[in-house]
């Protein structure tokens, strides 16, 4: 069975979810993109602690709701990364280590500036990376990415070198006062910005595309005042005189706001829980069908121990 899509874009949302920060240097906390790391998981309450399936993954937060460490175990290695803040809850630094092999340990810095903007941190992964309020680079020992802000223009220039070669991309980013309009960088090209009162993506457009092929994907998101939550997205491709469009269609609960399902031309897929008096799950079963003619049978199941700060 393949890996259903939604599982791959949640694993996404939270990795950037636990690299984004709050610089608090624009706006409030009102904004979304200063929330802490709780309310990018959507989870409710002063959570402290986050065991995942019997200490597959254990996650670690302080008392102002931003992630500090997770611990991810697997059969033949453990992985630990540790969120380091200044007084003010901005992001400073990531440390990574993995058993394992060889074994794996590096430090990834982070630097801000005052531009009074939100930055798009990488234009390939727009929804699930997210913007930063006055980002500036991003620098470990494989790579670095820079942030050149110039009136309404944002350069990001990535240099990393591979195998002893290096390389060096730059994308150009425009901005509407302190949100991006549109992106480009190549064949790719993210335009038709809406956005919440909060900051947060109402829709937008990605389009790629080269001499044989365009492919233009429309994102639409539910108005939320606290979670962000894709609605649907319409994916039109293009080759010759072929053309063909699919669609994801994304539902929630409307009380928790949890992903209670997600369908595409692959088939469906349909989530239950059991949740605490926080509102937070603690059990989720997964189960899956090809098409509405066929019975769902049972996908994943997955637990979670939550420990609230006092």
């Amino acid at each position: 069975m393949k890996t259903p899509k939604i599982y791959l874009f949640l694993f996404v949302l939270v990795l950037f979810t636990l690299i984004s920060c709050d610089p608090n240097e624009i706006d409030n906390a009102s904004i979304y993109w200063n929330s802490n790391t709780l309310t990018r998981l959507q989870l409710k309450g002063n959570v402290k602690k986050i065991d995942l399936n019997s200490g597959m993954q254990v996650d670690e937060f302080n008392q102002n709701g931003f992630i500090t460490k997770t611990v991810y175990t697997d059969v033949d290695f453990i992985s630990t990364t540790i969120y380091n803040y200044d007084s003010s809850d901005k992001l400073i630094s990531i440390d990574f280590t993995s058993t394992g092999g060889k074994g794996v340990n590096y430090t990834t810095s982070f630097e801000y500036q005052n531009v009074n903007k939100y930055i798009v941190q990488n234009k390939y992964h727009l929804l699930m990376d997210g913007l930063v309020p006055n980002f500036k680079a991003r620098i470990n020992e494989f790579s670095r990415t820079d942030y050149e802000v110039s009136g309404n223009i944002l350069k990001i220039i990535e240099s990393y070198e591979y195998e002893g070669i290096t390389n060096r991309d730059t994308t150009i980013v425009e901005y509407d006062g302190k949100y991006p309009s549109k992106i480009t960088s190549g064949e790719l090209t993210f335009d038709n910005f809406s956005y919440a009162t909060n900051g947060m993506f109402l829709g937008y457009t990605q389009t790629t595309e080269n001499e044989t092929w365009s492919s233009e994907c429309v994102y639409y998101f539910k108005p939320d005042n606290e979670y962000l939550m894709l609605d649907s997205m319409v994916n039109t491709s293009t080759q010759g005189a072929s053309t063909r469009i699919d669609r994801d269609i994304y539902e929630y609960d409307p009380v928790y706001k949890t992903m209670t399902g997600f369908k595409n031309y692959m088939g469906e897929y349909r989530y239950t829980y059991t949740y605490d008096s926080n509102h937070n799950w603690i059990s989720k079963l997964t189960e899956y069908r090809v098409d509405s003619s066929s019975a769902f049978s049972v996908f994943s199941t997955e637990n979670r121990v939550i420990t609230y700060w006092p």
